[in-house]
Parts: C-alpha cells; sequence; structure tokens
C-alpha cells in the first residue's frame, strides 16, 4: 500500500521532472507500484495530485463489496437451506461442485436447487460469518461449532500447547528415552 509520504515523494519527483525509476528507487518500491499508483490517480487536466491521490485511494479500499452468496438469491437460499440441515460448508461447496460437473446427481433433502452454481467454502464461511448477530437463529440454523464469528488464527509459535518433556530429535540416540 502506498502511503501519503509516499505520494509526496512521487509527486516531489514529478514536478522534478525524474524518471518514474529514480522515484521508486528514492522511495524503496518497485517501479511497477510507483507506474500504477500515478496511472490510477492522476487527472487528465492536471495531472497527479496528491489529496486526489490519497482520496481517491481511500474510496476504493473502502468501497463496499457484496459477497458471491448475498448477491445471488439462489445461492443464499441453497447455503441456508443446507445449513439448516446440519452440513457444513465444505459439504456444501462438495455438493455444489458435483452437481454443476455431473446432471445424474439428484438434490439432498432439503435442498434448493442452484441451478449449476458453485461457490467455494471459503465464500460460505464469509457470508455466513457477515450477516448480522442473530440472522442464523431467525433461520432455525444453528453451526455445530456453536461459534457466530470467527476465530483469528494464532501465529505459528502461540499454536496448542508445549510437549512436557520433549527430546529433541537432534539429541543423540543415548539421551532419548527408549519409547514403550
Amino acid at each position: 500500500m502506498v502511503t501519503v509520504d509516499d505520494r509526496v515523494e512521487i509527486l516531489a519527483g514529478l514536478r522534478a521532472g525524474e524518471s518514474l525509476r529514480s522515484i521508486a528507487r528514492r522511495i524503496g518500491r518497485d517501479v511497477s507500484v510507483v507506474s500504477r499508483e500515478v496511472a490510477r490517480n492522476s487527472l487528465k487536466t492536471r495531472g497527479y495530485q496528491l489529496v486526489h491521490a490519497d482520496n481517491t485511494a481511500a474510496g476504493r479500499r473502502r468501497r463496499p463489496q457484496v459477497g458471491k452468496i448475498a448477491a445471488d438469491e439462489v445461492l443464499s437460499a441453497r447455503v441456508l437451506a443446507d445449513l439448516k440441515h446440519s452440513r457444513t460448508p465444505r459439504q456444501i461447496a462438495g455438493r455444489l461442485r458435483r452437481e454443476a460437473d455431473d446432471d445424474t446427481v439428484s438434490l439432498m433433502n432439503g435442498s434448493v436447487p442452484a441451478h449449476g452454481k458453485v461457490v467455494s467454502h471459503e465464500a460460505i464461511y464469509r457470508y455466513i460469518y457477515a450477516l448480522p448477530k442473530g440472522e442464523l437463529a431467525r433461520h432455525g440454523i444453528m453451526l455445530r461449532t456453536k461459534r457466530t464469528r470467527r476465530r483469528p488464527r494464532r501465529d505459528l509459535g502461540e499454536r496448542g500447547a508445549p510437549i512436557v518433556g520433549m527430546t529433541s530429535i537432534e539429541a543423540p540416540p543415548r539421551q532419548r528415552r527408549p519409547t514403550k
């Protein structure tokens, strides 16, 4: 992401007549980043302007993004119907793909036809966790994990409990405890 300080340097470099390559070298960015920044945020009549560039970039980041399932009533109905029957997002995504690939596969009990549409399990999770609080309960859906918000992933060193009395694999064989 290009910062305001980077944009100040880009503007100063352009006004001084520097090449994009030398501006990129000075701010420690790749030349393609500087090139895209200038192309995306320049005005036709006045060229690259700092305030306009910053506001335009902020607007692009903030834009509302509607997910694939939320935008499609058929997919939304299918996902909610399958969740109501205690199917996991992976099962739903796999079944949608199988139905789309093979016309002989019939619908599962309680499923709504998806008309060959497919969606990933990750998109289903995003859809579930983006729903307003209590929306799943209004549809009579209880997730298997009972979780209504996504848990953030922990860093590698923080995962799980440490193994008590662990002996390193690099230790010589005489120092390792025999297995029972």
